[in-house]
């Protein structure tokens, strides 16, 4: 069995925006006497966009309509409507994501997109997205090395650290080349980001906003910035500022060994020798990646060409954020698609635990969200049939208010069991009752899943995990 589908990805950053469609093919590479497993087993590019400055309203407003004629223009060009996609992922980034009216643009970006192309935002998705696709070619190998990419945008710069093809962690900090702006005629600094201004006033650094300013004033800077992207994987003396720039966390100790990788539109400033022109993009990106070339990154790691930098996370979005749940799954099709499910994760084994105290974590998680259609990550299941009584039992108690106003029931497992659990819950619950079991996913409270449209003959559905961040 062989399908293909396409895929849109839409990346909205600080300093770029930038679109693309892949095509996905889906196979069954499963024996022939055993269940079917889908996979993805190829992604080809059909179409790029060109990269434009993200358009804003004010330092606080994002230009929804400038976006929406951008989408428009580009679904032209490349003959496809909205209803040639059934999945996507449009991704909000950097500062941008911290815009007043992020939200709401992002939400209604999405519907107009497609049916199914899920709006997200947040340093620990971007970061994974961007290195599966930059570090691509590392990541496959038979027996590939730790790696960490940077993935280096206009206002924050995104690590994932991956071990065996898998990540293991991320981080996020508020550095990238378009924290300072400037005219690109008179060199008269025109912003200057509110982090920024207060490592220059750290500095003491005669660095002014509407002052003019050349590359020996900011050089100090740059320095300052490029020795706390070196500290990030334990390089150099430490900073003082370091945790004032981290966004959400910072890396876990990782080994000298790791391989590193650059995306981003700062990647494609890895400069030797800086140009005449330095300040040609009216930012200073070229003077981080000439900075970043000669840094302890380089002289003391191994950095290996990334697959992809300007638009390593739009080619992800679209190409790289989705998982299949299939084989075994029970679902409802009137039920789907689904969008920004807040995940409730069940962390106790009903082995070490009572289903009573089971129950009562469930419903003290569930009180914390004002929304009554909830996606519900079972702990570990035994694939028994007491096993699986236990399991139905306990959503059944614990669910039991959503149950009566008649609410979808989504249930995930790692466990490849959503057969077998679906069906042991619609025999307890009343006739027709809408319910979703998808198995082999992996997700955490604090998550967010989308799950659309049945694909491969119904045997399987696309699965998004994602986690929601506006700040």
């Amino acid at each position: 069995m062989v399908e293909k589908l396409r895929t849109v990805g839409i990346d909205i950053g600080t300093s770029t925006t930038s679109l693309i469609i892949a095509e996905l093919t889906i196979t069954d590479i499963s024996a022939g006497f055993s269940l079917p497993q889908l996979a993805i087993s190829h992604k080809r590019i059909i179409y790029r966009s060109p990269v434009i400055f993200t358009p804003l309203l004010s330092e606080t407003q994002i230009d929804a309509a400038q976006l929406k004629q951008f989408v428009t223009s580009q679904y032209h060009r490349a003959h496809v409507t909205k209803s040639s996609f059934k999945l996507g992922a449009i991704i909000m980034t950097g500062e941008t994501a911290r815009k007043a009216n992020a939200d709401r643009v992002l939400h209604a970006l999405s519907e107009y997109a497609g049916d199914f192309v899920c709006a997200t935002a947040g340093p620990g998705l971007e970061s994974v997205i961007a290195g599966k696709s930059a570090a691509h070619s590392l990541l496959t190998q038979p027996d590939p090395q730790p790696v960490i990419n940077f993935d280096i945008g206009g206002g924050t710069t995104n690590l994932a650290y991956f071990v065996n093809g898998d990540c293991q962690d991320t981080a996020c900090f508020d550095i990238g080349g378009r924290l300072i702006r400037l005219d690109h005629d008179s060199n008269v600094i025109t912003y200057i980001a509110p982090k920024i201004q207060q490592l220059i006033t750290q500095l003491d650094l005669p660095i002014r906003l509407g002052a003019v300013t050349s590359v020996s004033q900011l050089q100090p800077l740059i320095n300052a910035m490029v020795a706390l992207l070196e500290n990030t994987i334990g390089l150099g003396d430490p900073v003082a500022y370091f945790n004032q720039f981290v966004t959400d966390k910072s890396l876990q100790p990782v080994p000298s060994t790791v391989r590193l990788t650059f995306s981003g539109g700062v990647a494609d400033c890895l400069v030797d020798q800086l140009p005449v022109d330095s300040f040609r993009y009216g930012d200073i990106g070229l003077l981080l990646g000439h900075t970043l070339k000669q840094s302890l990154l380089f002289k003391e790691r191994v950095v290996c060409p990334a697959d992809e930098t300007i638009q390593a996370t739009v080619i992800g979005a679209g190409s790289q954020s989705m998982i299949l749940s299939g084989s075994t799954i029970n679902y409802d099709r009137s039920t789907l698609p689904l969008k920004n499910l807040p995940v409730v994760k069940v962390s106790q084994s009903l082995k070490e635990y009572s289903p009573e105290t089971v129950v009562a974590n469930i419903q003290q998680q569930l009180s914390l969200f004002e929304q009554s259609v909830i996606a519900l990550a079972l702990g570990p299941v035994t694939a028994t049939f007491e096993g699986l009584q236990q399991w139905v039992a306990v959503i059944l108690k614990s669910m039991n208010a959503s149950i009566k106003d008649r609410q979808p029931l989504i249930i995930v497992t790692q466990e490849n069991v959503a057969q077998a659990l679906g069906n042991s819950l619609r025999s307890q619950l009343p006739p027709n009752y809408p319910v979703v079991v998808l198995d082999q996913i992996s997700a955490s409270s604090g998550d967010y899943l989308d799950v659309g449209l049945p694909v491969a003959g119904g045997e399987a559905v696309p699965v998004i995990v994602k986690t929601l961040i506006f700040s």
